[in-house]
Formats: C-alpha cells, sequence, structure tokens
C-alpha cells in the first residue's frame, strides 16, 4: 500500500458561498452518470448519487451515533440534498422546525466528497471559490442551505444554527457534542476504493492528496461493485434524493420473480414504492413500502 506524502491533516474549514451551487442542482432531476466522475457533466451533482450514497452509508456504519439522517422531520428536499448532519445538530434543527411549526425547504446539508469534488473540477467555471474536497464546510454535516432564511433565522439562532455573512441561504451549527468529520468522509472513501480496486491500493490515512484525488476522479459515479450494504444491508425506501444501487436492483428482481412485476433500473422510484407495497401486503406485512429485516426476510 503507498503512503501519500501531502497529506491535508488539520486544515481549516473552508467558507463557501453556496447559492450558485443550489440553483446548479435546482436544474434537473437525473439520474447517475454512467461513467467516471472525471467525465461527469456538472449539470447537478446528482449526477453522483449512487457514488454518494455509498459513501455515505461507509460513514454511517463507521461513526452509526455520530452521522444521522433528517429526512424524519418537517422537511423537502432538493434532488441532490443529502439529509444527514450530526446528532446534536439535527435536535437543534429539529427543535427550531417544532417552534416554527412550517416545513422547512432544505436545498444543501451534508455534501459528500464525490459531490465536491465535481464541483471543484467545474470551479473555474464558478464565480464563487470552491472548496477541495475535505475541506468544505458541507463536508463537516453541520452545515445546511435553506429557502426561506430569514423568516428561519430567529428559530435555527435560538438552538445552535448560526446564519453564515455573506451567504444568505447558509446556516452553520455552532454547539456542543460536534466532532470534526472531514478525514472520516474521506477514509470512507479509500476504504472503499481499497475494496474494489485490491491491485490498486492507496493509503487509508483520511488525508486528501493527489492519490486519493486522483482514484476518486476515476471512480464510478454510479458507484462502486462492491458496495457498503452487500455485507450490511441499508433499509431501502422511497426517499430524496432517490436510494439507487445494486441493492435497488435486487429488490426490484426479487420482486419481479415474487410476480410484482417492477421495472428493474436500480432507482427506488415511485413505482417501487408500489410494487414493495404490494408484496408486503401479500405476505401480511405492513404496507408501508419499507424494505427491512422483516420484509427482506419474505423475499429470501
Amino acid at each position: 500500500m503507498t503512503n501519500s506524502s501531502d497529506i491535508l491533516f488539520n486544515q481549516p474549514v473552508i467558507i463557501e458561498a453556496c447559492e450558485e451551487f443550489v440553483q446548479r442542482d435546482m436544474l434537473e432531476l437525473r439520474g447517475s452518470f454512467p461513467g467516471l466522475l472525471q467525465d461527469a457533466p456538472m449539470s447537478s451533482t446528482a449526477v453522483v448519487n449512487g457514488l454518494s450514497q455509498q459513501l455515505i452509508y461507509q460513514l454511517q456504519l463507521m461513526m452509526p451515533d455520530a452521522f444521522v439522517s433528517f429526512d424524519d422531520l418537517n422537511v423537502d428536499l432538493l434532488d441532490a440534498a443529502f439529509p444527514y448532519v450530526q446528532t446534536s445538530a439535527k435536535e437543534g434543527l429539529h427543535r427550531a422546525i417544532q417552534d416554527r411549526g412550517q416545513t422547512i425547504q432544505v436545498n444543501s446539508a451534508y455534501r459528500t466528497i464525490a459531490q465536491q469534488m465535481l464541483l471543484y473540477n467545474d470551479r473555474f467555471n464558478n464565480s464563487n471559490p470552491v472548496a477541495p474536497p475535505g475541506t468544505s464546510n458541507h463536508q463537516t454535516g453541520l452545515a445546511i442551505d435553506i429557502e426561506d432564511a430569514i423568516g428561519w433565522e430567529s428559530y435555527l439562532m435560538q438552538y445552535g444554527w448560526q446564519p453564515l455573512a455573506g451567504d444568505p441561504p447558509h446556516f452553520d451549527y455552532i454547539g456542543d457534542g460536534t466532532i470534526d468529520l472531514r478525514s472520516n468522509s474521506i477514509l470512507a472513501f479509500q476504504q472503499l476504493w481499497n475494496l474494489n480496486n485490491p491491485d490498486s491500493q492507496i493509503g487509508e490515512d483520511g488525508g486528501f492528496g493527489p492519490q486519493t484525488e486522483d482514484a476518486l476522479n476515476r471512480s464510478p459515479a454510479q458507484g462502486f461493485a462492491k458496495a457498503p450494504w452487500d455485507d450490511n444491508p441499508r433499509t431501502l425506501r422511497l426517499a430524496m434524493p432517490r436510494m439507487e444501487g445494486s441493492d435497488v436492483i435486487k429488490l426490484q428482481e426479487a420482486l419481479n420473480k415474487a410476480g410484482v412485476v417492477v421495472g428493474a433500473d436500480g432507482e427506488f422510484g415511485p413505482g417501487t414504492d408500489t410494487a414493495v407495497k404490494e408484496f408486503q401486503q401479500k405476505k401480511g406485512l405492513k404496507p408501508d413500502g419499507i424494505v427491512a429485516l422483516k420484509t427482506r426476510e419474505q423475499m429470501a
């Protein structure tokens, strides 16, 4: 295994003006690009959703209690907005939403290093600075970009979410019980790369050097063949961004084998949700569309 000589440890968090990125992600809803990250079009960071979902799940397996989803709160999400923050930040967000009693629209939250690499590769076409992967405030699990920032400001500030001067949609969580996730986000990628590339190993050191940058650019935008959910199944359901990957394809194939017809496109969309509910009803399960242990057991 080769070690890089210029690992970027203890880097300061780089603050980005995110409004331009959000506008791009609003352009269109599309699935992952069927090629390498370095060749993916920069129309929306959704083009690396498949790889991003693998990176998020790998990070969750590494840090199950520190990095959690907030899509169970009263939120609307943009198609490339992964709803993940640190546990204490979620609690603050939950209280702010409860106090205001309205749905909050989140345009961006946790940004994977795959999404950040895509933005960084296209940095010369942005009017604002773009942070290298591993240094953006959106890789800390402590940042969100929202709509109606002025309306939400007083509610969020009461629970530790502070507005960022000069970037109106952006809030950072400043509170107790937080950690720096950035090196772990990079380590999650390094582990997945090595699992899938035994003859081209890179250092698993949590640092973003040229070796890791080159590997990330040469990674499939749809995700690696060996996924973190192969040995540790994730719960599948209709979500935003849409869940996609090898486990979704296997689910769709199992549904068809069970006589419930659904397209096997690898994306958990409304059609798959309907098919899962039909299968669950046939098996006497609660038809909630959520594919967890009991539903998987019935498909075995």
